[in-house]
Protein backbone atom coordinates (compact mmCIF):
# COMPACT_ATOMS: atom_id res chain seq x y z
CA UNK A 1 0.00 0.00 0.00
CA UNK A 2 0.89 3.66 -0.62
CA UNK A 3 0.97 6.13 2.97
CA UNK A 4 0.28 10.00 3.16
CA UNK A 5 3.61 9.67 4.09
CA UNK A 6 5.09 8.58 1.03
CA UNK A 7 3.29 11.28 -1.18
CA UNK A 8 4.75 13.90 1.26
CA UNK A 9 7.78 12.77 0.16
CA UNK A 10 7.10 12.11 -3.52
CA UNK A 11 6.32 16.24 -3.34
CA UNK A 12 9.98 16.56 -2.12
CA UNK A 13 11.33 14.77 -4.81
CA UNK A 14 9.63 16.56 -7.61
CA UNK A 15 8.46 19.99 -6.79
CA UNK A 16 11.17 21.50 -8.28
CA UNK A 17 10.11 19.86 -11.76
CA UNK A 18 6.48 20.11 -11.70
CA UNK A 19 3.50 22.82 -11.90
CA UNK A 20 1.51 23.19 -8.99
CA UNK A 21 -1.73 23.34 -10.89
CA UNK A 22 -4.63 26.22 -10.65
CA UNK A 23 -8.48 24.59 -9.28
CA UNK A 24 -10.94 26.89 -11.48
CA UNK A 25 -14.27 27.94 -10.16
CA UNK A 26 -16.82 27.17 -13.13
CA UNK A 27 -19.71 29.12 -12.43
CA UNK A 28 -21.68 27.19 -15.32
CA UNK A 29 -21.27 23.94 -13.98
CA UNK A 30 -21.75 25.57 -9.89
CA UNK A 31 -25.04 27.14 -11.49
CA UNK A 32 -25.73 23.89 -12.38
CA UNK A 33 -26.01 22.33 -9.15
CA UNK A 34 -27.02 24.87 -7.89
CA UNK A 35 -23.46 24.36 -5.46
CA UNK A 36 -19.93 25.20 -6.14
CA UNK A 37 -17.84 23.43 -8.60
CA UNK A 38 -14.06 23.76 -9.16
CA UNK A 39 -12.05 21.94 -11.81
CA UNK A 40 -8.28 20.72 -11.16
CA UNK A 41 -6.52 21.37 -14.17
CA UNK A 42 -3.83 19.21 -14.34
CA UNK A 43 -4.25 19.62 -18.43
CA UNK A 44 -2.01 22.53 -17.34
CA UNK A 45 0.32 20.49 -16.02
CA UNK A 46 4.01 19.82 -17.55
CA UNK A 47 3.74 17.15 -21.16
CA UNK A 48 -0.75 17.99 -20.42
CA UNK A 49 -1.49 15.44 -17.78
CA UNK A 50 -1.25 14.47 -14.15
CA UNK A 51 1.06 11.74 -15.28
CA UNK A 52 4.39 13.10 -15.02
CA UNK A 53 4.12 13.31 -11.39
CA UNK A 54 4.12 9.92 -10.93
CA UNK A 55 7.09 9.50 -13.81
CA UNK A 56 9.08 11.72 -12.12
CA UNK A 57 8.57 10.27 -9.00
CA UNK A 58 9.37 6.37 -10.05
CA UNK A 59 12.60 7.38 -12.32
CA UNK A 60 14.11 9.63 -9.69
CA UNK A 61 14.10 5.67 -7.55
CA UNK A 62 16.42 4.11 -10.29
CA UNK A 63 19.81 2.77 -9.31
CA UNK A 64 22.63 3.90 -11.70
CA UNK A 65 22.65 0.86 -13.08
CA UNK A 66 19.39 0.66 -13.90
CA UNK A 67 19.24 4.57 -15.43
CA UNK A 68 22.23 3.30 -17.40
CA UNK A 69 20.19 0.72 -19.09
CA UNK A 70 17.04 2.90 -19.40
CA UNK A 71 13.31 2.01 -18.96
CA UNK A 72 10.15 0.74 -20.86
CA UNK A 73 6.63 1.60 -20.19
CA UNK A 74 2.81 0.95 -21.57
CA UNK A 75 0.65 3.82 -22.40
CA UNK A 76 -2.27 5.03 -24.04
CA UNK A 77 -0.44 8.30 -24.98
CA UNK A 78 -0.57 10.23 -20.93
CA UNK A 79 1.86 7.75 -18.65
CA UNK A 80 3.92 7.73 -22.38
CA UNK A 81 4.59 11.36 -22.26
CA UNK A 82 5.32 12.03 -18.80
CA UNK A 83 7.89 8.98 -18.81
CA UNK A 84 9.35 10.87 -21.92
CA UNK A 85 9.60 14.32 -20.49
CA UNK A 86 10.88 12.68 -16.93
CA UNK A 87 13.36 10.37 -18.50
CA UNK A 88 14.54 13.28 -21.08
CA UNK A 89 14.93 15.48 -17.86
CA UNK A 90 17.20 12.33 -16.02
CA UNK A 91 19.12 11.70 -19.30
CA UNK A 92 17.91 8.12 -18.92
CA UNK A 93 16.79 6.44 -22.28
CA UNK A 94 12.94 5.66 -22.74
CA UNK A 95 10.89 3.07 -24.72
CA UNK A 96 6.76 3.17 -24.87
CA UNK A 97 4.83 0.75 -26.35
CA UNK A 98 1.61 2.44 -27.49
CA UNK A 99 -1.61 1.12 -28.63
CA UNK A 100 -1.92 0.41 -32.65
CA UNK A 101 -5.33 2.51 -32.35
CA UNK A 102 -4.36 5.48 -29.98
CA UNK A 103 -4.09 9.06 -30.93
CA UNK A 104 -1.46 10.11 -33.83
CA UNK A 105 -1.68 13.37 -31.52
CA UNK A 106 -0.07 11.73 -28.31
CA UNK A 107 2.17 9.35 -30.53
CA UNK A 108 3.50 12.31 -32.25
CA UNK A 109 4.21 14.74 -29.40
CA UNK A 110 6.27 11.61 -27.44
CA UNK A 111 8.20 10.90 -30.48
CA UNK A 112 9.67 14.54 -30.14
CA UNK A 113 10.22 14.05 -27.02
CA UNK A 114 13.24 11.78 -28.03
CA UNK A 115 11.40 8.15 -26.73
CA UNK A 116 10.95 5.36 -29.03
CA UNK A 117 7.57 4.18 -29.84
CA UNK A 118 6.82 1.21 -30.31
CA UNK A 119 3.26 0.22 -31.39
CA UNK A 120 2.69 -3.42 -32.36
CA UNK A 121 -0.34 -4.46 -30.40
CA UNK A 122 -3.72 -3.25 -29.12
CA UNK A 123 -4.95 -1.70 -25.90
CA UNK A 124 -5.40 -4.88 -24.12
CA UNK A 125 -1.65 -6.36 -24.67
CA UNK A 126 0.49 -3.23 -24.25
CA UNK A 127 0.92 -3.83 -20.71
CA UNK A 128 1.85 -7.59 -20.81
CA UNK A 129 3.68 -6.67 -24.04
CA UNK A 130 5.80 -4.10 -22.49
CA UNK A 131 7.08 -6.70 -19.37
CA UNK A 132 8.27 -8.98 -21.76
CA UNK A 133 10.26 -6.23 -23.63
CA UNK A 134 11.77 -5.30 -20.56
CA UNK A 135 12.49 -8.82 -19.21
CA UNK A 136 14.30 -9.21 -22.74
CA UNK A 137 16.09 -6.05 -23.12
CA UNK A 138 17.53 -5.83 -19.50
CA UNK A 139 15.01 -2.78 -19.15
CA UNK A 140 13.38 -1.05 -15.98
CA UNK A 141 9.74 -1.42 -16.94
CA UNK A 142 7.44 1.59 -15.60
CA UNK A 143 3.85 0.24 -14.77
CA UNK A 144 1.50 3.55 -15.51
CA UNK A 145 -0.32 2.75 -12.37
CA UNK A 146 0.67 -0.38 -10.51
CA UNK A 147 3.55 0.64 -8.78
CA UNK A 148 3.62 2.52 -5.69
CA UNK A 149 6.18 5.04 -6.42
CA UNK A 150 3.75 6.12 -9.36
CA UNK A 151 0.73 6.27 -6.96
CA UNK A 152 2.43 8.45 -4.32
CA UNK A 153 3.57 10.69 -7.08
CA UNK A 154 0.06 10.62 -8.86
CA UNK A 155 -1.29 11.49 -4.94
CA UNK A 156 0.61 15.04 -4.86
CA UNK A 157 -2.07 15.93 -6.83
CA UNK A 158 -4.79 15.19 -3.89
CA UNK A 159 -2.22 17.62 -1.17
CA UNK A 160 -3.03 20.43 -3.89
CA UNK A 161 -6.59 20.08 -4.13
CA UNK A 162 -7.07 20.03 0.15
CA UNK A 163 -4.15 22.75 0.15
CA UNK A 164 -6.39 24.57 -1.97
CA UNK A 165 -10.16 24.44 -0.95
CA UNK A 166 -11.40 23.49 2.44
CA UNK A 167 -14.87 21.99 3.01
CA UNK A 168 -15.21 19.94 0.18
CA UNK A 169 -18.32 17.36 -0.22
CA UNK A 170 -17.06 15.01 -2.88
CA UNK A 171 -13.76 14.38 -5.42
CA UNK A 172 -14.60 12.88 -8.55
CA UNK A 173 -12.15 11.72 -10.75
CA UNK A 174 -11.53 9.58 -13.72
CA UNK A 175 -9.92 5.87 -13.55
CA UNK A 176 -7.65 4.16 -16.22
CA UNK A 177 -5.52 2.13 -13.79
CA UNK A 178 -7.08 3.56 -10.87
CA UNK A 179 -3.14 5.09 -9.93
CA UNK A 180 -4.44 8.78 -9.32
CA UNK A 181 -7.61 8.07 -7.64
CA UNK A 182 -5.55 5.98 -5.42
CA UNK A 183 -3.15 8.69 -4.53
CA UNK A 184 -5.72 11.10 -4.55
CA UNK A 185 -8.05 8.73 -1.98
CA UNK A 186 -5.10 8.33 0.12
CA UNK A 187 -4.70 12.36 0.68
CA UNK A 188 -8.38 12.90 1.31
CA UNK A 189 -9.13 9.97 3.65
CA UNK A 190 -6.54 11.48 5.72
CA UNK A 191 -6.86 15.48 5.65
CA UNK A 192 -10.60 15.39 4.33
CA UNK A 193 -12.16 12.17 6.03
CA UNK A 194 -15.64 13.31 5.33
CA UNK A 195 -15.22 13.94 1.76
CA UNK A 196 -16.22 11.40 -0.26
CA UNK A 197 -14.73 9.83 -3.13
CA UNK A 198 -16.09 9.03 -6.56
CA UNK A 199 -14.66 7.53 -9.06
CA UNK A 200 -16.18 7.51 -12.93
CA UNK A 201 -15.43 5.09 -16.21
CA UNK A 202 -17.04 4.86 -19.05
CA UNK A 203 -19.87 2.39 -19.55
CA UNK A 204 -17.76 0.70 -22.43
CA UNK A 205 -14.64 0.00 -20.26
CA UNK A 206 -15.92 -1.06 -17.11
CA UNK A 207 -12.82 -3.37 -15.61
CA UNK A 208 -11.94 -1.21 -12.39
CA UNK A 209 -15.71 -0.49 -11.65
CA UNK A 210 -16.54 -4.09 -12.44
CA UNK A 211 -14.02 -5.51 -9.86
CA UNK A 212 -14.69 -3.13 -7.47
CA UNK A 213 -18.45 -3.53 -7.62
CA UNK A 214 -16.92 -7.68 -7.52
CA UNK A 215 -14.54 -7.58 -4.54
CA UNK A 216 -12.01 -8.80 -6.62
CA UNK A 217 -10.80 -8.33 -10.40
CA UNK A 218 -12.92 -9.29 -13.12
CA UNK A 219 -11.39 -9.53 -16.99
CA UNK A 220 -14.75 -6.99 -18.23
CA UNK A 221 -15.29 -6.46 -22.05
CA UNK A 222 -14.36 -3.73 -23.36
CA UNK A 223 -14.96 -1.78 -26.08
CA UNK A 224 -13.42 1.35 -27.94
CA UNK A 225 -14.44 4.54 -26.32
CA UNK A 226 -13.60 8.74 -26.99
CA UNK A 227 -11.99 8.80 -23.69
CA UNK A 228 -9.02 6.50 -24.71
CA UNK A 229 -7.11 7.54 -21.77
CA UNK A 230 -9.25 4.95 -19.57
CA UNK A 231 -8.90 2.23 -21.78
CA UNK A 232 -6.45 -1.24 -21.55
CA UNK A 233 -7.85 -2.53 -17.94
CA UNK A 234 -5.96 -3.45 -15.11
CA UNK A 235 -3.65 -5.95 -14.30
CA UNK A 236 -5.02 -8.54 -11.71
CA UNK A 237 -2.42 -7.66 -8.88
CA UNK A 238 -2.67 -4.23 -9.22
CA UNK A 239 -1.92 -2.33 -6.10
CA UNK A 240 -4.53 -0.04 -6.96
CA UNK A 241 -7.34 -2.64 -6.46
CA UNK A 242 -6.60 -3.23 -2.92
CA UNK A 243 -6.61 0.82 -2.20
CA UNK A 244 -9.75 1.68 -4.38
CA UNK A 245 -11.58 -1.66 -2.72
CA UNK A 246 -10.54 0.34 1.08
CA UNK A 247 -10.64 3.77 0.44
CA UNK A 248 -13.28 4.36 -2.68
CA UNK A 249 -16.96 5.65 -1.75
CA UNK A 250 -18.67 4.76 -5.31
CA UNK A 251 -17.64 4.45 -8.78
CA UNK A 252 -19.70 5.03 -11.30
CA UNK A 253 -20.24 4.89 -15.11
CA UNK A 254 -21.07 7.19 -17.66
CA UNK A 255 -22.32 7.00 -21.19
CA UNK A 256 -19.90 7.96 -24.36
CA UNK A 257 -22.61 10.53 -25.18
CA UNK A 258 -22.19 12.52 -21.56
CA UNK A 259 -18.51 12.26 -22.36
CA UNK A 260 -19.00 14.03 -25.32
CA UNK A 261 -20.99 16.49 -24.19
CA UNK A 262 -18.64 17.07 -21.20
CA UNK A 263 -15.78 18.03 -23.62
CA UNK A 264 -18.19 20.32 -25.40
CA UNK A 265 -19.25 22.07 -22.26
CA UNK A 266 -15.59 22.56 -21.21
CA UNK A 267 -14.81 23.63 -24.48
CA UNK A 268 -17.80 26.43 -25.19
CA UNK A 269 -18.16 27.35 -21.44
CA UNK A 270 -14.61 26.98 -19.96
CA UNK A 271 -12.42 27.64 -23.23
CA UNK A 272 -10.88 24.29 -22.48
CA UNK A 273 -9.35 21.48 -24.72
CA UNK A 274 -9.80 18.53 -23.03
CA UNK A 275 -9.46 14.83 -24.08
CA UNK A 276 -11.97 12.21 -23.01
CA UNK A 277 -10.32 11.08 -20.17
CA UNK A 278 -10.05 13.73 -18.70
CA UNK A 279 -13.60 15.41 -19.23
CA UNK A 280 -15.06 12.01 -17.48
CA UNK A 281 -15.26 13.43 -14.36
CA UNK A 282 -17.47 16.87 -15.41
CA UNK A 283 -19.51 13.61 -17.09
CA UNK A 284 -20.38 12.71 -13.77
CA UNK A 285 -21.61 16.44 -13.06
CA UNK A 286 -23.62 16.32 -16.44
CA UNK A 287 -25.34 12.91 -15.67
CA UNK A 288 -25.89 13.44 -12.02
CA UNK A 289 -26.82 16.88 -11.31
CA UNK A 290 -29.70 16.45 -9.32
CA UNK A 291 -27.84 14.53 -6.65
CA UNK A 292 -25.45 17.23 -6.05
CA UNK A 293 -27.52 20.27 -5.59
CA UNK A 294 -25.92 22.40 -3.07
CA UNK A 295 -22.58 20.55 -2.70
CA UNK A 296 -19.20 21.35 -3.14
CA UNK A 297 -17.49 19.70 -5.32
CA UNK A 298 -13.69 19.03 -6.70
CA UNK A 299 -13.92 17.81 -10.73
CA UNK A 300 -10.27 16.45 -11.18
CA UNK A 301 -9.47 17.06 -15.38
CA UNK A 302 -6.46 14.73 -15.79
CA UNK A 303 -5.78 15.78 -19.02
CA UNK A 304 -5.75 18.17 -22.55
CA UNK A 305 -3.56 15.86 -25.14
CA UNK A 306 -5.75 16.85 -27.71
CA UNK A 307 -5.79 19.05 -30.95
CA UNK A 308 -8.43 21.72 -31.13
CA UNK A 309 -9.20 20.32 -34.73
CA UNK A 310 -9.51 16.99 -33.38
CA UNK A 311 -11.86 18.27 -30.55
CA UNK A 312 -13.84 20.07 -32.95
CA UNK A 313 -14.36 17.58 -35.20
CA UNK A 314 -15.62 15.02 -32.72
CA UNK A 315 -18.22 17.81 -31.29
CA UNK A 316 -19.18 19.36 -34.58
Amino acid sequence: MVSFEDIEHARKCIKGHIKTTPLHHSPHLSEMIQGSVYLKLENEQITGSFKVRGALNRLMTLTKEQASRGVITASTGNHGLGTAYAAKKLGISAKVVFPKEASRVKMEKMQKAGVEVIQDVGYADIESYARRLAKERSLTYVSPYNDPMIVAGAGTTGLEIVEQLGNIDAVIVPIGGGGLISGIATVVKVMSPHTEMIGVQSEVSPEVYESWKAGHWVDAEESDSVAQGLMGGVEPDSITLDIIQELLDRIVLVKESSIIEAMRVLYENENLIIEGAGAASTAVILERADEFQGKRLVAVVTGGNISEDELVTLLY
